[in-house]
């Protein structure tokens, strides 16, 4: 399992219904920043900062999209503060590009479990 610590720019949560089939479609994610800059800029250029990224929350056990993570994280106000998320890396498909992503799992806020019951 890693750790990563990353900066919380938004949470999102929830279920929809898919007009066409009428299935329900259950999504929870994070969308984060890197806690330090990184600067990247070749040939004097500039590229300063990091870019947003968007990683999905899943439970562990059901390998369902992880709403009650994302819950406690709206709860436990983690905007714009750092946060160490639990997880694995893995390859995923993006219009058609193979990309490592990062599936979280549970996250840490001031050493405190974040998914685990207070």
């Amino acid at each position: 399992m890693a750790t990563e610590t990353y900066v919380v720019l938004s949470v999102s949560a929830g279920t929809i219904v898919d007009k066409d089939s009428g299935n329900p479609i259950v999504w929870a994610n994070v969308e984060v920043v890197n806690a330090h800059s990184n600067n990247n800029g070749r040939d004097g250029n500039v590229s300063y900062g990091s870019p947003r990224v968007k990683f999905n929350l899943v439970n562990r056990e059901t390998g369902k999209p992880h709403i009650e993570l994302a819950k406690r994280l709206e709860h436990a106000k983690v905007y714009l503060q750092p946060v160490t998320f639990e997880g694995v890396f893995d390859v995923v498909k993006q219009k058609g590009e193979e990309k490592i992503s990062f599936v979280i799992f549970d996250a840490q806020l001031e050493h405190k479990p974040v998914a685990k019951a207070s």
